[in-house]
């Protein structure tokens, strides 16, 4: 992934549409995720929505992406939008980025991005992320679910002995956990090599990387990971299909006295991922809902 700070190279593109809510974002961030180096979106919706663009640093493949983002809405029920692919100037990508993606706050956390000038605040916890990362920046409301789930966690004096986040992307929330309990160690694994890598980064630059191991799996396929389980704390935001697939699989990954958070599940989808955890042995304790997305917190029976 290019490091944005450096300046983006000569040709670069942009990846513009619009969505009718602003929790439709992260399924299309999943589908654009093989395309962009950075994406945002304006707050404020406009006649046709809110606009959300994703930067390029080499060409679409204009008819790959639309038939991505047709096959990825209509398993997220949601209608497919039209796309723009503009080229754009390198310094206006790197400029219109930055402008576009500031710090967030989340409870006690503070997420801020390279580019971000200013001391974080002395009271929160603090969470570098690249600054040109597309995926798990906190923006999003399954993120900032987990992580709130994850200081509830910590005010009700839990202690895990050990942690994985499955399907990790930028590290954000094995980085939260170990922020938290810098203690314990965390496993963050996603099937991609260029979050893992990037995760691996993150993890670097938060002064987290003795705690935190990254490593590449699809779920918990990885000899690591099967040897450091069960575990006290998994966390998997990903999506619903995805997560309801491997239900039994995730039962197994939970010590007996274990904790699960489930997001990146819209909330008309949440019943159907509860029904199949409920199938592998879990139920549900708490859920949390913001805007149109839910994030589930669920135990061993």
């Amino acid at each position: 992934m290019p490091d944005l700070r450096q300046g983006a190279p000569s040709d670069s593109w942009q990846i513009v549409f619009y969505i009718a809510e602003k929790g439709h974002l992260p399924v299309f961030e999943t589908i654009l995720e093989p395309f962009v180096d950075g994406i945002s979106m304006d707050e404020d919706a406009g006649a046709e929505g809110r606009r959300v663009v994703g930067f390029c640093s080499v060409e679409p493949d204009a008819s790959d992406l639309e038939s991505r983002l047709i096959v990825g809405a209509l398993a997220a029920d949601l209608k497919a939008p039209k796309i723009h692919i503009e080229r754009i100037a390198s310094v206006d990508w790197v400029a219109q980025y930055e402008a576009r993606i500031p710090p967030v706050t989340i409870g006690r956390f503070f997420i801020f991005p390279d580019h971000f000038g200013d001391d974080p605040p002395n009271d929160k916890i603090p969470i570098s992320l690249d600054a040109g990362l597309a995926f798990g920046t906190g923006e999003h409301q399954t993120t900032e679910g987990c992580l709130r789930v994850l200081e509830r966690f910590f005010n009700d004096g839990r202690s895990p002995r050990n942690a994985i986040d499955v399907g990790c992307g930028s590290a954000i929330l094995a980085i939260g956990i170990s922020k938290l309990w810098p203690d314990i160690d965390v496993l963050a694994c996603d099937n991609d090599p260029s979050a893992v890598q990037t995760a691996i980064e993150n993890a670097q630059k938060n002064k987290c990387a003795d705690t935190v191991s990254v490593l590449e799996s699809d779920f918990y396929s990885a000899a690591e990971i099967k040897a450091a389980g069960p575990f006290d704390l998994v966390v998997a935001n990903i999506l619903a299909g995805p997560l309801m697939s491997a239900a039994n699989d995730t039962a197994k990954q939970i010590s007996a006295d274990g904790w699960l958070i489930l997001s990146g599940i819209l909330n008309d989808q949440a019943d159907d991922v509860v029904a199949a955890h409920t199938d592998a042995g879990l139920f549900v304790i708490d859920r949390l809902e913001i805007d149109e997305w839910t994030t589930l917190v669920l135990r061993t029976q």
